[in-house]
């Protein structure tokens, strides 16, 4: 990974809120509640070469330009210059929407494991989740059950300048890997 290899991991932890650890001299960063070890030459998660997917996130938002979080007003993936919002709908938000029984059920399990907690919603919903992605990008998910008048809902938002710390289709990336994880998690779990 060359865009490791000369980076000065002090700054780049203090700027996205990473752990860094001066003996190792690597970082530790939390994403979707797993923890990555970053070195020089590698990104690893599991004692195993991080999937590439994953890495890309990563390095796109290790080498970002932003700095300061900011949570609210929450942003819709249209107002973050996404070309194809009805893509991500369809890829993220309406994979997870027939699970919001088991997401409200199981709440208690599910969002320890994905850095999440319960958190008031903007609509009316069963329930809203804020996620922390990533230390300074934030998700907002709501929940809406399944009636005999609509189908179950899920509508996904994301920290208000989340485009400053990864670009469109990294940001996507990481909103489809909070679905496989979520998903993966009601399996499991």
């Amino acid at each position: 990974m060359k865009t490791l290899e000369f980076a000065s991991f002090p700054e780049i932890a203090e700027r996205t809120a990473a752990r860094y650890d001066r003996k190792e001299d690597v970082i530790l960063l939390a994403m979707l509640g797993q923890d990555y070890l970053i070195t020089h030459t590698n990104i690893v998660l599991h004692g195993q070469q991080a999937p590439e997917n994953h890495a890309g996130v990563i390095l796109d938002y290790l080498f970002s330009s932003g700095t300061e979080l900011e949570i609210t007003p929450w942003r819709a993936v249209g107002t973050l210059g996404f070309q194809t919002p009805s893509e991500f709908r369809k890829k993220v938000e309406l994979p997870i929407a027939p699970y919001t029984p088991e997401i409200i059920s199981r709440a208690g399990t599910l969002l320890p494991m994905l850095d999440a907690e319960i958190s008031g919603g903007i609509s009316r919903c069963d329930m809203a989740i804020n996620v922390r992605l990533l230390p300074k990008i934030y998700l907002h998910a709501e929940f809406c059950q399944e009636t005999s008048d609509f189908p179950a809902e899920a509508w996904i938002l994301f920290s208000h300048n989340a485009h400053e710390f990864l670009s469109q289709q990294n940001l996507q990336i990481l909103a489809e890997l909070f679905k496989e994880r979520l998903l993966s998690l009601i399996r499991i779990y």
